[in-house]
């Protein structure tokens, strides 16, 4: 499931890597 959010928020510009990261751990946690 990580690729699949990864995949799909890897052009999201958030300002910071870490906010990225965040917004793919949530959209995981959402999806699973």
């Amino acid at each position: 499931m990580e690729k699949w959010a990864a995949q799909e928020l890897q052009y999201a510009d958030l300002g910071d890597t870490r906010r990225k990261k965040r917004l793919i751990s949530i959209v995981e946690n959402l999806a699973s």
